[in-house]
């Protein structure tokens, strides 16, 4: 029941037959030209449903693991960071997100062979010869095929808890399997090499500061080794006191800077040498056994309504172009 502004309650079923009732009257004054453009628009929009080729969707989810810690001791790690030598931070979670979609990441997929069901041929074909993508050219054609992948893979990172979401679409669900774990697969080589490169680097820069923090050690300990030979007794001097302590202090410096300089130049050459995955699979991708698309059902209802109201375009073109008529003869009478 449904009340009106004035209290009396009106059933359900009245509202709904009076809006049926006034649709039916809009249908009735489009005429047959209304209807007839309705059946039109429904078999076109049947026709262009069925035409696109379904659509499957597998998702992934990952975490990407951050640098190992470090090999100095607490006390050393401070020394570092003074001296500029602290661990480099990691990549954020929205990096992994926008590498999906990059270039190289998508190429090494799109290299790849993927599964075709027998009722399309079967066997392994390619993603160009899979989504018929052609150009004038191999340049041409690859960049077609780009732009067409980049569509079709969508990512999205939590920097809450870091967690990167990958959703890869393609035309087979064994497809879709197969394309988003090329992806992570692509993305954790690239991450590799990223980290490789970034350790050969490291190594090279702590690979020169070994022989000068080296050289700067056995400064500190030569001039304290000569002190301690010019001044056997200094307890009975303040002066002699006050200069061993600081050479004292010259040489622990020296020594903790030229320790942190080592581990740190033997762990860039462990990280350099390293090859083991990076990212943390949360979700594998799996064939998904329901299809994401397309929304054959809202193209046909949107194909319906626009050839219904397809009878009204010439009325609004003559009604525009009267209006243009009359707001020209207001100007000109100025």
């Amino acid at each position: 029941m449904t009340e009106t502004r004035s209290g009396d309650a009106v059933p359900a079923s009245d509202l709904f037959l009076g809006w049926l009732a006034a649709i039916l009257a809009r249908v009735r004054g489009a005429g047959w030209m209304g209807v007839v453009g309705a059946i039109v628009g429904g078999a076109i929009g049947v026709a262009v449903a069925f035409a696109l080729p379904p659509q499957y969707t597998a998702s992934s989810t990952f975490i990407a693991k951050g640098p190992s810690t470090s090999l100095l001791p607490n006390a050393l790690q401070g020394i570092a960071a003074t001296v500029g030598l602290a661990g480099v931070r990691d990549y954020s979670p929205q990096f992994y997100a926008d590498l999906l979609t990059s270039d190289p990441v998508l190429q090494a997929a799109l290299d790849r062979k993927y599964p075709v069901p027998e009722r399309d041929g079967g066997g392994q074909k390619t993603y160009y010869e899979i989504e018929d993508i052609t150009g004038r050219d191999s340049s041409a054609r690859r960049d077609a095929a780009m732009r067409y992948l980049r569509k079709r893979v969508t990512t999205r990172a939590d920097v809450r808890t870091n967690i990167i979401s990958l959703y890869a679409e393609a035309r087979y669900p064994e497809m879709s399997r197969e394309l988003a774990f090329n992806l992570l697969q692509a993305l954790d080589s690239m991450n590799i090499s990223f980290r490789q490169e970034q350790s050969r680097d490291l190594r090279e820069y702590f690979g020169s500061r070994v022989a000068d923090a080296q050289k700067d050690l056995d400064s500190a300990e030569t001039a304290l080794r000569q002190f301690l030979e010019r001044n056997r007794v200094t307890q009975g001097s303040p002066l002699l006191t006050f200069e061993q302590a600081r050479l004292s202090r010259t040489a622990d410096l020296k020594r903790a800077v030229y320790t942190t300089v080592v581990q740190q130049y033997e762990e860039a050459k462990m990280q350099e040498a390293r090859n083991v995955p990076v990212l943390t699979i949360l979700t594998r991708p799996v064939a998904p056994a329901r299809k994401s698309g397309p929304p054959r059902r809202l193209i046909v209802v949107v194909a319906v309504l626009l050839g219904f109201a397809a009878h009204r375009i010439p009325d609004l073109f003559r009604s525009l172009r009267s209006r243009v008529e009359s707001e020209l003869v207001a100007f000109r009478s100025r």
